[in-house]
């Protein structure tokens, strides 16, 4: 049975690059940029995600299991799923540094000052389902982690601290500007328009390359299980 540190250790390389959103960074910047006080909108977008995360995180861990259950687990077909997926992921990077498409996301963050906190908890925690579902380099980097997780079947102890370290690299990006929100609300909103247009202008170009970089190395880690290196 695999011990807790080192599935952690399978999954964080994953969990980093799923970490490397800036389609989801950038609307949270917005969200928190517009509000008087952002952090309820904050923390109903950074829990919209956390849903979506942990469905994608338990629909992997069902294939892992499905793989190891049906005799799917042996080194040849983790491989050729590996090489699969890392070719999938090298395309969608390329597909990043091309795209000059705008996230049509951004049209729903206008704040209604008006609106009750039960309603714009709901608007918000909606856009973070929203957001997370339709950025698939996040996604499809979670779902490979519950894969690992599901593959090497630890138990409910060592997998449930898995996810957590999951969730919490993953989302990473939206905790440390809420919890800055939190703490130093003033200067947050400072920063928080140079940071926005930025990842604006560059977003595209840096998920492109983690993509392309863990895509390479996903396939080379199939390779090797192959015997081909």
């Amino acid at each position: 049975m695999t011990d807790v540190s080192s599935l952690i250790t399978t999954i964080l390389p994953l969990a980093g690059a799923a970490a490397v959103s800036p389609v989801i960074l950038s609307i949270f910047l917005v969200i928190m940029s517009l509000s008087d006080d952002p952090k309820l909108p904050g923390l109903s977008f950074y829990l919209g995600a956390i849903v979506v995360l942990l469905i994608t995180v338990f629909i992997g861990i069902f294939l892992g299991h499905k793989l190891t259950s049906g005799g799917s687990g042996d080194p040849a077909t983790m491989a050729a799923i590996d090489m699969s997926l890392g070719a999938v992921l090298v395309l969608l990077g390329f597909r990043n540094f091309v795209s000059k498409k705008e996230n049509s996301l951004f049209k729903y963050l206008k704040i209604d000052k008006k609106a009750s906190a039960f309603s714009s908890f709901k608007k918000f925690f909606s856009l973070g389902i929203i957001a997370f579902i339709t950025n698939f380099s996040t996604a499809i980097f979670v779902l490979a982690a519950g894969r690992e997780i599901g593959v090497a079947d630890a138990g409910l102890t060592t997998d449930t601290l898995t996810i957590l370290t999951l969730t919490l690299v993953t989302l990473i990006i939206i905790e440390i500007p809420l919890l800055f929100f939190f703490i130093l609300p003033g200067e947050a909103k400072k920063i928080t328009e140079p940071v926005n247009k930025w990842i604006s202008t560059h977003g595209n170009l840096v998920t492109g390359a983690f993509c392309v970089g863990i895509g390479l190395l996903i396939i080379y880690n199939g390779m090797v299980k192959l015997g081909l290196t």
